[in-house]
């Protein structure tokens, strides 16, 4: 099949603009004479002209139809008395907005802006493009035309330019910034860039103050404040980027999904003749040999590509960190040389302005990592996407001053028992730059369109990623786009060096950008192109490094953030012994903390918080399943139920670290310093987990339902549950602290949901009417024999909440608890 020359029609339909008639009769003045002899000229894409404070855009015919991407950025970020730290956006180098436009003249004498509509359709004369023609879509904008020429017309932006709109202004992102209405008498036009197929406007944008601003995170014991953080007026500088489109599309790649790559979607007309369907094309940069170079390159030659990838370092980085975020962005140069590609993309200090007059940050032709002095702790890597093909034409990767602070903590919690480093506060420059060296590489691999591959790590036995050799040659998985962190799991005598305990690009990165980024030129035709890559990816995924599943997947316990090795409980047994290490020498390791033991509580906080991930880990394969997108002729499952046994091993976990009290974690000494207390530091987390296990019911009725009783089933799961739970408490001895909340958390969560109809299904209800039955019988004997006062009083409470469920009668339970006598 031959692909027309233009592959994705952009069909611009717009509704006529009858104001317009009255201009229409009016003659039209001539560019040359209209023009006046001292107006400012801006020569590129668009003549710009400024005369008698009016800016003039003059477009020429031939780009009349053309795809113009539009990209809204802030250059200067306002100064604020009080900033969210939530706040994602609201610094230099943000991009906030992008829009592909066009212009056309109406048969009214105006000039339209429109965006257009696109679609794959090679044949147009299909009823669904002749149907498509005669719809109309409404232009964005119109405007009169006040000079033209043989081979150009002029219009006024002046109001455009100066106002609060999506092509100039923050408008898009008023929600996000926090930003009140408005204020034109405040902002101002301050300049215009020319380029051949771009140009850049700059401009002041003022607003009033907004909505109020979240209230902080507070220190335990310290009362709500009364007044709501407010937010103020803000003035930014921001800039328009508008980039003329390659008129001819990049031929685009049809998605897999079983290959992680973000997607833009498009309708289809030529696929099925009875239907409309939509496609997924993969986002990724156009990566082509120059024409000089196509016969080396196909006989295996290294060649640099047309057009490499290319980002600039934001100048206002610490000087240190400089070329670490490079070493990040060169990481990737071994994946494109293994597909023939080399210098294929590129780090580099961003230019001074005697060095690159043209460079600007604004430039949407430019790739930009810009540095935040942000409270935040995170960093992102967003696209600009060509929606006619998916083509990533640039990115701007954001760094947030505080990810160092979260780098630490995670970094403190992982590895503080294998790397020395770990334990100086703060972190020296080499350590601190080589963790930030791994953001910028996996952040960069999004810009190159790659999603998280949470289950790459499933792929790697527990105990070959302690083995020194194996992780020099393999690395701890193969993917650093999955959330790995570090190799916890590698324990004091296994001699790690620190290099070995970060991730690094592996077998899937490899596999990907080869998927995404190998050119192909024997493919004219996408479709025949995907055909052949299905079949390659069918032959790859036999080897379960090259899996890959959506990191949303709730079932499956290889899709998880932050584990490592392919048996959950086994590597978190070993990352738990590093927590005991950790947690013995916690308060030598943060020696030098201030008086308010500001670092003890930050490090603390992140080796609890590390526990309670690890029990998420667990959880997971509790009522679990694992996925797979499976095509017809791979013979392979769709899905299939965790094994009873990987389930009753992860009950077990459970029942060592979440329903037997970690005493090592809540030292005393600790606890006192940290201002640690279970009601608000831990009590929340378990009714999370919880949450969590009680709403596996509807997974484990459907692993039943497929594979009979051979699966772990709902009653024997509430069997173990309630005797994880309860089972100690007919022994007559005072019940803790640790398992009172327990016990609560659980039975809160029971009483949710035993009534919910969803759980009628399987008899779960049924089951659950048992338990609650049986603990009530329980806790009323274990009262009966129990001569701790607090713990007498908790289990008739218990005793009392299902009375309470039963009976609907919300008497106070209180009347009827024991009286401490000695105390009259």
């Amino acid at each position: 099949m031959k692909i027309t020359a233009k592959l994705l029609c952009g069909l611009l339909l717009t509704v006529p603009v009858f104001c317009a008639r009255a201009q229409s009769d009016k003659p039209v003045p001539s560019v040359n004479t209209f023009v006046k002899p001292g107006a400012k000229q801006y020569k590129g894409m668009f003549n710009i002209y400024v005369q008698d404070d009016k800016y003039l855009m003059e477009i020429p015919n031939r780009l009349l139809g053309r795809d113009i991407l539009t990209t809204v950025s802030i250059i200067e970020g306002s100064a604020q008395r009080k900033r969210d730290p939530a706040m994602r956006f609201g610094y230099a180098g943000d991009a906030v907005g992008d829009q592909v436009i066009s212009f056309r003249k109406s048969r009214f004498a105006k000039m339209e802006l429109v965006v257009p509509e696109f679609v794959k359709a090679t044949d147009t004369t299909n009823i669904y493009i002749k149907s498509l023609r005669l719809s109309l879509s409404p232009s964005l904008l119109a405007f009169d035309i006040v000079a033209a020429s043989d081979t150009s017309s002029m219009i006024d932006i002046t109001k455009l330019f100066a106002g609060d709109n999506e092509l100039f202004s923050l408008k898009g992102a008023k929600d996000e910034l926090k930003l009140g209405a408005y204020e034109a008498e405040k902002s101002k036009i301050t300049g215009v860039s020319c380029f051949a197929n771009n140009i850049v406007f700059r401009s002041i944008k003022s607003y009033a103050e907004g909505a109020p601003l979240a209230e902080p995170p507070r220190e335990a014991n310290r009362p709500p404040s009364a007044k709501k953080p407010q937010t103020y007026p803000t003035q930014w500088l921001v800039g328009s980027s508008w980039c003329l489109l390659p008129e001819q599309p990049m031929t685009p790649r049809y998605a897999d999904r079983r290959v992680g790559y973000f997607l833009t979607g498009i309708n289809n007309y030529d696929k099925d003749p009875q239907k409309v369907e939509m496609v997924a094309m993969a986002n990724r940069w156009r990566m082509e040999p120059k024409p000089a170079d196509v016969e080396k390159y196909l006989k295996g030659e290294l060649v640099e590509p047309q057009k490499p990838i290319v980002f600039y370092i934001d100048r206002n980085t610490p000087a240190y960190l400089i070329p670490y975020f490079i070493k990040g962005v060169n990481a990737w140069q071994s994946a494109f040389e293994k597909i023939g590609f080399k210098n294929a993309i590129i780090g580099k200090l961003a230019p001074t302005q005697a060095e690159d007059p043209g460079f600007s940050m604004e430039d949407s032709r430019y790739s930009y990592i810009s540095y935040k002095p942000s409270e935040m702790a995170n960093a992102y890597g967003p696209q600009v996407v060509d929606p006619r093909s998916g083509e990533i034409l640039s990115s701007h990767v954001a760094v947030f001053h505080n990810i160092m602070e979260l780098l630490e903590r995670w970094y403190f919690s992982m590895c503080a028992a294998t790397d020395p480093r770990a334990r100086q506060f703060p972190f020296d420059h080499d350590l601190m730059g080589s963790l930030l060296k791994n953001v910028i590489t996996h952040e960069v691999g999004h810009t190159l369109g790659l999603r998280h591959d949470f289950a790459g790590s499933a792929s790697y036995p527990v105990d070959s990623i302690r083995n020194k050799k194996f992780v020099q040659k393999n690395g701890f998985g193969p993917s650093v786009m999955d959330y790995m962190r570090f190799n916890y799991a590698a324990q004091p005598q296994d001699q790690m060096s620190a290099e070995e305990l970060l991730p690094h690009i592996g077998v899937y990165d490899d596999f990907a950008i080869d998927w995404g980024y190998r050119y192909r030129p024997q493919f004219t035709d996408p479709f025949r192109e995907k055909q052949f890559l299905q079949d390659w990816v069918s032959q790859k995924r036999k080897d379960p490094r090259f899996f890959y599943y959506d990191e949303s997947d709730f079932n499956d316990p290889r899709v998880q953030a932050e584990d490592v090795g392919d048996d959950d409980m086994k590597a978190n047994r070993l990352g738990v012994n590093n927590l005991k290490i950790t947690m013995a020498n916690l308060e030598k390791w943060t020696a030098g903390d201030d008086d308010r033991h500001t670092l003890l509580r930050s490090m603390y906080r992140a080796v609890e918080g590390r526990y309670y991930t690890y029990l998420k880990h667990a959880l997971k394969s509790v009522g679990g399943g694992f996925s797979n997108y499976n095509l017809r002729g791979e013979n392979s499952y769709g899905y299939k139920p965790v094994s009873y046994a990987q389930q009753k091993e992860a009950m077990a976990y459970l029942k060592d670290f979440m329903f037997t009290e970690p005493k090592w974690l809540y030292a005393a000494g600790i606890k006192d310093k940290t201002h640690f207390n279970f009601s608000t530091d831990v009590e929340e987390s378990y009714s999370d987990l919880f949450g969590r296990l009680v709403s596996k019911y509807p997974q484990m009725v459907k692993n039943q339902t497929l594979v009979g009783d051979t699966t772990y089933c709902v009653h024997e799961f509430l069997t173990d549950l309630q005797q994880a739970t309860f089972g100690k408490i007919m022994d007559g001895k005072p019940i803790s602290e640790y398992d009172r909340m327990l016990q609560r958390t659980f039975m809160n969560k029971i009483l949710m949901h035993v009534d919910n109809k969803n759980n009628l299904a399987g008899n779960v209800s049924i089951e659950m009417i048992n338990l609650l039955n049986l603990t009530a019988s329980q806790a009323k004997a274990a009262a009966a024999i129990n001569h701790d006062l607090i713990s007498k009083s908790h289990l008739i409470a218990i005793v009392h909440m299902i009375d309470v469920w039963r009976t609907g009668k919300k008497d106070s339970f209180l009347t009827n608890l024991p009286v401490d006598k000695t105390t009259r």
